[in-house]
């Protein structure tokens, strides 16, 4: 079982002191997150794409580039890539150009967004948004994979007689993973043979598993040879004690998550109810893997056995929680409860 550490890279004020770090800190403190994952023994990293807004990762590439060159296994992975907002060839130059740069180690991961807003301020009409990934992604395996490529679509001037450098060294082309949030989005991914990721944040957890066999059913229904790939993303908080976790996350969790709705839907933060599966901290159908390391680790290993997922990602800091708390979890996570969901299988 592979693991990941994740950021999205939000910037927001500790609610119980409305104090915010300066940028320039909060950078900081995201490239030191992500650097400890290759020697707490993360197999991945994943950085995250937003735009307009208080998360302040924009171009998760450089992130990745800078990291590649910090490490020398860690996969370097996008989440998610807004493909709709950019020109596919250019992010094929980018992926391929990391790919090179890392032997090897480049993923991309896309997704629509959750901010429809964003597609205003881009000139792009929200409604298009799949047709516009489905499109993107389309192009994206193609440049990647063929050589002297004519190719005509919607949402881009047509190419002609193209080929894509540098050329990527993972074959057919570095990995991708479609974010996926409900039983119709696992559609496109099973048909056109990419790999699954899911936020369990996204949706109760009931749906989990009949997602998942959904993917496995379009797969095997479009006629892959290659078997596919999922990804599961949580939520993490460890703490010496169950409760010292809960107590802690009701503080920073509730407030940052309603932030996260009011941005997705338009409204105001103190409109937004949340969803019992965020709410009901230790609860089974609650998605957040937040507790002591035992209590964390069977939510985990729960979540792994829904899912069938053959990596899991641990995303730690968010909510602007104190950066010692964040360190603390992490650390715990990785003495105690990493080593036992390495050994896990599907």
């Amino acid at each position: 079982m592979q693991q990941g550490l994740c950021s999205l890279g939000d910037h927001v004020a500790d609610p119980t002191t409305g104090q915010r770090t300066s940028q320039e800190t909060r950078h900081a403190e995201i490239m030191q997150y992500l650097g400890s994952a290759e020697p707490l023994g993360f197999d991945t990293v994943v950085a995250g794409e937003h735009h307009f807004s208080d998360f302040i990762m924009s171009v998760p590439q450089i992130y990745l580039a800078w990291l590649s060159g910090q490490t020398t296994n860690l996969r370097l992975a996008t989440g998610v890539t807004l493909l709709p907002h950019h020109d596919p060839v250019r992010l094929a130059e980018d992926f391929s150009t990391l790919d090179v740069v890392s032997s090897g180690r480049a993923e991309m991961w896309v997704g629509k967004g959750v901010e429809p807003y964003v597609y205003k301020h881009f000139g792009q009409d929200p409604t298009r948004a799949a047709d516009m990934q489905t499109e993107g992604l389309d192009l994206l395996t193609k440049l990647w994979t063929e050589e002297n490529l004519n190719w005509e679509g919607e949402f881009r001037p047509p190419l002609n007689n193209v080929t894509l450098e540098p050329r990527p060294v993972q074959r057919p082309h570095p990995p991708v993973f479609v974010s996926c949030g409900s039983l119709e989005s696992v559609d496109v991914p099973a048909r056109l043979g990419l790999n699954l990721v899911m936020t369990v944040l996204a949706f109760d957890l009931d749906q989990l598993q009949p997602m998942v066999e959904r993917y496995h059913a379009g797969w095997e229904a479009a006629g892959h040879t290659h078997k596919p790939k999922i990804t599961l993303l949580a939520h993490v908080h460890v703490a010496p004690t169950s409760q010292e976790a809960r107590d802690h996350l009701r503080k920073y969790q509730f407030d940052f998550q309603r932030w996260v709705f009011a941005k997705r839907f338009g409204m105001k933060s103190e409109d937004v109810q949340l969803p019992p599966r965020i709410t009901d901290l230790g609860e089974p159908h609650n998605v957040i893997a937040c507790g002591s390391p035992q209590e964390v680790t069977d939510k985990i290993g729960h979540l792994i056995e829904l899912s069938g997922c053959d990596r899991f990602i641990y995303q730690g800091d968010y909510g602007g929680q104190p950066w010692p708390l964040v360190h603390r979890s992490l650390e715990m996570y990785a003495k105690e409860v990493l080593p036992v969901i390495k050994e896990m299988d599907a």
